[in-house]
């Protein structure tokens, strides 16, 4: 390595896929099997710098004696890392044919090498196309477009855990290629086939909560080709994947590393076009047009390049050059029509299946604003997003502000502003991060969200409790190690390990991630009740501009921290999740500034994002947290009220403003004076004595001086009591009383109750979308009312009560749901009426009104039927429905 490390200083060789061999004399005794182990233990320890040092391949030599007296073994082991991210080991013996004499390797152990069969004195590949494409790549700070599938391969193994576990195809794919009438075809075709700068892929993943395959359509920028440039034939790759992807309603994952629309010239006119200056003698006086020479326009002519204007001048003939079309299309306004075309296919795409992105390298211009509207956007860190190059930016101010992208759209920026919802160091973590959003997320449009088996016990009382002091909310998700007994773990409300965190250093006053509860994916949103700080940096652009630290204050929402809320929302509503907010918010921050940076607009956003969702959303006030004021208000389920319901715990508060604020308005001074009058019965008899008549004036300011130390030494703590007075009115048993909450919960219980009430609420949906199917007229309620009607139809009428037991009602739809467990299904059964009544019913309505073409269909249909089923269709007709469940 430190040779290398002086080859690499020879800036004029570029040395690359370097290979090294390692021969060992003696001979050793070990059990080959044992081989590989250590040496993958090696070259992880030096793995950064053998990469570094662009080490693609190593080749170690070894004779191996299993004992000291049994006979020595030839072993060669070969080592292969092309991609960056995944090491392939591959042990082979020396064997000679019996028929050749010749010596080759064959392999050991159960792995068959690319190298089994081949002679040892086979020449080495030397570098392929691929590879200086793949070389490329890795120089630009990425992976090679035709790599991402075996990254992906290798981050399924990851999540998977255990290679006892995953299946063999767990990843299976084709690429999708435009035909000649510009449609998307799946082929299987060679890396480095591509002839554009776009490549797509439909991929079959096999993951823990789908073993068997879920669909997702991948689009990458291939850097390589034009440097990652977008031209009409890119953006068509990329539309017609995107579209493919939103007409079966699986994920769209978009990894971006581009330079944005492609700009370029008309080549056969650059080496052609003239002059005509005002003065040749002097061109600094400036040039009236440019032009070409008659033989050279005539040699384009026939290319519709050009459009010009014939004029004579100095005694020759010349063609003005007033537009210039280009023989080649693809490097002007023609991008930018075919960029806006996929930017809003993107905007659609988010609307209607699931958008993923991943940013390696850079994304600029067009796509810079494909990653943003396609929201969910993962960033390694050596990458950055921007509009506007540093080049050009510093062009247009006129002098060197910026020395890198960095500064514009690097992990500082755009991780710290929320644009980015997760930095990761490499491609490969990336890669991993967005199968485990996918995790969370069902298949497809139609499905539901998948359930995983768990081995967090639902049951469970959660460790962490809530206090009244400021707390970090995240151990309230998640749990966190105890802290006075080592060793062991606090619980949090949700399935340990399940929560991740997205877009954390922006608007801290706000957590926001996806969590699971017994196995259930969920949205969730909670509040930081400590004052966080928040660093605005100076731009380099404005000499007077400072850095700047602000703090926020927890447990209110300010605009950038209502933004997140109201985008967290909308991004889970368009992943199907159920939605959990942990309210514990005082209020919205309303000074000046805040004001002036929107925070009424963001506020009402908050209210359009839960007014649009379609998922359950539990709203639950935690121990010793409050909802107050306006806070409140665009929480209220009133907004949503087939979807969001609101619970309290017993220890927390809600109202319009806290006891304190409430008491300064309502409950002044002389209201404390006159409580103290009707209490106090000190206070009460000095008021008494004070009106007694012809009281001497001595003993009245006695009096009076002894009231006023008596008021004085009891304003403190009857002010106490007033503030506890206007804390009852602020109870979940007032709330519920007025019925503004759904339940008054206790912490220790509520990751149980609330997991039974979330399955119900998502069972409940898939039989109201059943039932909607059949009788599409039916309201909510009158859907409700049957569901109880038939729950006690089933159950019996004397175990109604048990309608409002969440986990009895689930499990009740689940028996009634069921169609492959040979008994009768009563949901499925009255479904099924319900279809045939709103059929018979439409036909009624029909014959009433068109009774001439309704008896025409009568005759027709009863020309074609049997005699059984004439008398049927009369019975049915005739028939008064009895048996009707609604």
């Amino acid at each position: 390595m430190d040779e290398l490390e002086v080859a690499f200083n020879n800036t004029s060789v570029r040395t690359d896929c370097n290979h090294i061999f390692l021969n060992f004399v003696p001979t050793v005794v070990m059990d080959p099997s044992k081989i590989e182990e250590s040496v993958r233990a090696m070259v992880m320890r030096y793995g950064s710098r053998l990469w570094k040092l662009r080490v693609l391949q190593a080749e170690v030599k070894i004779n191996i004696r299993l004992t000291p007296t049994a006979t020595a073994i030839p072993i060669r082991l070969f080592l292969t890392n092309e991609s960056g991210y995944y090491l392939d080991i591959s042990l082979y013996k020396e064997v000679r044919d019996p028929s050749t004499g010749n010596i080759m390797f064959q392999s050991y152990g159960d792995k068959q090498g690319a190298q089994h069969g081949m002679l040892i004195n086979t020449p080495y590949v030397t570098k392929d196309l691929l590879q200086a494409k793949r070389f490329q790549a890795q120089s630009l700070g990425t992976t090679y477009v035709y790599d991402f599938p075996e990254m992906i391969r290798q981050a399924l193994f990851k999540l998977w855990g255990s290679s006892e576990l995953h299946p063999k195809d767990v990843l299976t794919y084709t690429e999708l290629v435009l035909d000649s009438q510009g449609q998307l075809v799946q082929m299987n075709r060679l890396p480095g086939g591509n002839e554009v700068g776009m490549v797509a892929f439909k991929m079959k993943l096999k993951t823990p909560e789908y073993p068997k395959g879920r669909d997702i359509v991948l689009i990458c920028n291939d850097i390589t080709h034009m440097i990652g440039s977008f031209g009409p034939e890119e953006d068509l790759v990329f539309l017609r994947a995107s579209e493919l992807a939103r007409a079966e309603g699986i994920p769209r994952v978009y990894i971006a590393a581009n330079s944005g629309a492609r700009i370029g010239f008309a080549d056969e006119i650059k080496h052609m076009f003239q002059v005509a200056w005002v003065d040749p003698e002097d061109p600094y006086k400036g040039f009236k047009y440019l032009y070409l020479t008659p033989q050279d326009y005539t040699r384009i002519s026939a290319m519709n390049s050009v459009h010009c204007e014939h004029v004579e001048e100095g005694g020759e003939s010349r063609y003005v050059l007033l537009d210039i079309i280009g023989k080649d299309n693809g490097f002007g306004v023609e991008n930018l029509r075919a960029a806006g075309t996929i930017a809003g296919e993107s905007s659609r795409a988010y609307d209607e299946i699931v958008t993923i992105s991943m940013v390696t390298c850079r994304a600029i211009g067009i796509g810079a604003y494909l990653v943003r509207l396609g929201q969910r956007v993962i960033q390694v860190e050596n990458s950055h997003i921007i509009l506007t190059g540093v080049t050009a930016l510093n062009k247009v101010l006129g002098r060197e502000v910026y020395t890198s992208n960095n500064q514009l759209g690097g992990v500082q920026v755009m991780h710290n502003n929320g644009i980015s919802h997760i930095t990761v160091p490499d491609d490969f973590e990336g890669v991993y991060t967005i199968l485990q959003w996918l995790s969370y997320m069902p298949k497809d449009n139609r499905s539901p969200v998948p359930v995983i088996a768990i081995s967090d016990p639902i049951e469970r009382e959660i460790d962490f409790v809530p206090s009244k002091v400021p707390y970090d909310p995240r151990w309230m998700l998640a749990g966190r190690p105890h802290p006075t007994l080592k060793g062991t773990w606090q619980s949090g409300f949700f399935d340990q390990g399940s929560f991740l965190e997205i877009m954390k250093p922006w608007a801290q006053t706000v957590v926001v991630g996806r969590a699971r509860l017994g196995g259930l994916p969920v949205g969730v949103i909670a509040v930081e009740t400590r004052t966080v700080e928040v660093t605005i940096p100076a731009d380099p652009a404005n000499p007077d501009s400072e850095a700047k630290i602000i703090q926020q204050a927890g447990q209110v929402w300010f605009p950038d921290s209502a933004f997140k809320t109201a985008q967290a929302i909308r991004d889970f509503n368009r992943e199907h999740l159920p939605l959990m907010i942990f309210a514990n918010w005082r209020g919205f921050s309303s000074g000046m500034k805040d004001m002036y940076d929107q925070m009424l607009k963001f506020g009402a956003f908050i209210v359009d994002s839960l007014r649009d969702f379609k998922q359950p959303v539990l709203v639950y006030i935690p121990p010793h947290a409050e909802l107050r004021g306006g806070s409140w208000v665009v929480m209220d389920p009133t907004i949503n009220p087939l979807y969001v319901e609101l619970y309290a715990d017993k220890e927390s508060r809600g109202g319009i403003l806290e006891p304190g604020g409430t008491v300064e308005i309502k409950f002044r001074k002389k209201d404390l004076v006159k409580t103290m009058r009707r209490i106090d019965k000190v206070y009460a008899k000095l008021v008494e004595q004070l009106g007694t008549p012809e009281l001497p004036e001595g003993q009245r300011k006695e009096l009076e001086k002894q009231l006023k130390a008596r008021e004085e030494l009891l304003l403190p703590i009857y002010y106490q009591v007033a503030v506890h007075f206007a804390d009852l009115h602020d109870t979940p048993g007032r709330m519920q009383e007025k019925g503004v909450i759904t339940d008054i919960l206790e912490w220790k219980n509520a990751r149980s109750f609330l997991y039974w009430r979330l399955r119900r609420l998502l069972l409940e949906e898939v039989v109201k979308l059943e039932i909607l199917k059949a009788n599409s007229e039916l309201s909510h309620i009158h859907i409700q009312s049957m569901l109880r009607r038939w729950f006690m139809e089933t159950e019996g009428a004397e175990k109604g009560y048990l309608w409002d037991n969440n986990q009895v009602v689930v499990e009740w739809l689940e028996k009634h749901m069921q169609e492959d467990d040979g008994s009768k299904s009563a949901i499925r059964e009255n479904i099924k009426y319900l279809k045939r009544d709103y059929v018979l019913k439409r036909i009624r309505s029909l014959v009433q009104a068109n009774p001439e073409v309704a008896m025409d269909c009568i005759i027709q249909m009863a020309q074609h039927i049997t005699r059984a089923q004439k008398a049927q269709v009369a019975h049915l007709l005739s028939t008064v429905d009895s048996e009707s469940p609604s």
